[in-house]
């Protein structure tokens, strides 16, 4: 006779409750997806001379790029293209300008910054002294870390 300590159990965990919810998770966050994106339609909205509206949207984040220039391009700070976000290059201190409204909006402001690798050290530096400047503490600095086997 067998002790009760040695008895064997058969467990068996069902997946297919499991696998159920997963896809139906998918299919959500597909058409959800679908639906945020519909709603931005292009249009040309009228922009007043005299409006007294103000913007009711305050940035908690900001994303500053900083692009090798190639030889040749006119608009560069010393072989750098400063831009925030998607918007067209800018100088130095038209982004220290916006900075400086920005965290007077929202004293808790984040700053990101994303530089290109073949830029120096030095010519990161000079924007993240603008970021300091502008009174900024939350700053990140974006790099991109390679695999095993990557370059």
């Amino acid at each position: 006779m067998r002790s009760p300590r040695f008895q064997q159990h058969n467990i068996v965990f069902n997946m297919a409750p499991l696998i159920d919810v997963v896809f139906l998770l998918i299919i959500f966050f597909t058409l959800v997806s679908t639906f945020a994106s519909a709603e931005n339609i292009n249009m040309d909205l009228p922009a007043p001379d005299k409006s007294k509206a103000e913007s009711g949207k305050i940035v908690d984040r900001v994303l500053l790029n900083c692009q090798f220039a190639e030889p040749g391009i006119t608009d560069s700070q010393n072989g750098v293209l400063y831009s925030v976000g998607p918007s067209p290059p800018e100088g130095l201190d038209t982004i220290a300008l916006r900075l400086q409204a920005a965290r007077r909006a929202n004293p808790k402001l984040k700053v990101i910054i994303r530089a290109d690798k073949r830029l120096r050290y030095e010519q990161v530096r000079e924007v993240m002294a603008v970021v300091a400047d502008a009174g900024i503490e939350n700053l990140t600095l974006v790099a991109h870390v390679s695999a095993a086997g990557e370059e």
